[in-house]
């Protein structure tokens, strides 16, 4: 059973030292390190540490927990994006999808289709697509990203610029009240901003636990997006701020 004034005095000590061990924690909070080691991969999940060999530490701003993590969080609020985002399909378009969770998700509704065709970055994409169904596929070219087999660098960006698409379907970092659209790395960024150029619409996957996060890149202005799609009711700032800049909000 998780505790909770047990995490928040992890997280306590971790702002406080930086770093944690799991074999001082147990004996100071009186459980055994296999305890300890739950509520590390609890609270990795949520994103508030990264576990190392013995311990903890801070997540860095410009790190991002690989897709493996990534796909522990918010499941069930994933998959209920990616269904209300399949509903913007129809048979014969074309597609781009980026690398990561909510897109992977939405990869698999779309295996329901037989006539698309999906260029993506990601070759866990590729390959559910095109294991589970006729839809045609096209894998961007780059160097291969280890944590989440993603591909990235200039050979992607030139890559993805020479289509244009019904519909570009991305995730992101993180949503900022005031500096918008936020990404880890670069080469995402870089790609996002290729995409929007070169699609009818642009549409962002994200579930309500990426807003309200600064993170180290300016991605894209919230103007620069045609559609939201995400889990639960926005604040009635982010609301009003997206209405102001005639972004189409769908909740799933």
């Amino acid at each position: 059973m998780l505790n909770q004034p047990r995490l928040d005095e992890i997280l306590r000590l971790l702002a406080q030292q930086q770093r944690v061990k799991a074999s001082e924690l147990a004996a100071s909070l009186y459980v055994s390190e296999e305890t300890i080691r739950r509520d590390f991969k609890y609270l990795e999940e949520m994103g508030k540490l990264r576990r190392i060999h013995g311990g903890a530490i801070l997540p860095q701003l410009q790190d991002e927990p690989p897709l493996q993590v990534r796909s522990r969080i918010k499941p069930q609020a994933k998959a209920s994006i990616a269904n209300k985002a399949a509903e913007l399909v129809t048979e014969g378009m074309v597609l781009f999808l980026d690398t990561g969770t909510s897109t992977l998700s939405l990869a698999h509704r779309l295996t329901q289709f037989s006539q698309l065709r999906v260029i993506t970055n990601s070759l866990d994409i590729a390959q559910v697509i095109t294991s589970q169904s006729d839809n045609k596929v096209l894998v961007a070219p780059g160097d291969v990203r280890r944590k989440d087999n993603a591909l990235i660098g200039p050979h992607t960006l030139e890559f993805a610029g020479q289509f244009h698409y019904d519909i570009a379907f991305m995730g992101i970092g993180a949503f900022d009240l005031e500096l918008g659209l936020m990404d880890y790395q670069e080469a995402e960024a870089m790609l996002r901003r290729r995409l929007v150029r070169h699609s009818r619409r642009g549409v962002i996957l994200a579930d309500d636990g990426k807003f309200g996060h600064r993170l180290f890149i300016n991605t894209l202005p919230f103007s620069a997006i045609t559609t939201l799609v995400t889990n639960r009711p926005l604040s009635a700032e982010f609301a009003t701020r997206l209405e102001q800049d005639n972004v189409e909000i769908l909740y799933a």
